[in-house]
């Protein structure tokens, strides 16, 4: 039957995510923050924003920090 191969979009989700978490060009903290989201079944599109920007804050105040200035906006 062709319904056989169609996959459910949670499957393809999934192996999005699995995909993406083996991509190292990616940031690691933003696969892993989509990934945490997916796994405790919480991914929403506010919740993703947040996280993301969550993500993107501690890259930036990394980046100030190995770059001797501080943190701020």
């Amino acid at each position: 039957m062709a319904t056989e191969n169609i996959k459910t979009a949670s499957q393809v989700i999934t192996e999005f995510l699995d995909s993406q978490a083996k991509d190292e060009s990616l940031d690691m903290d933003t696969v892993s923050a989509v990934t945490e989201l997916r796994k405790d079944n919480d991914l929403s599109k506010i919740k993703l924003l947040r996280a993301l920007e969550e993500a993107r804050k501690d890259a930036l105040t990394a980046v100030a920090a190995d770059s001797g200035q501080t943190g701020h906006d």
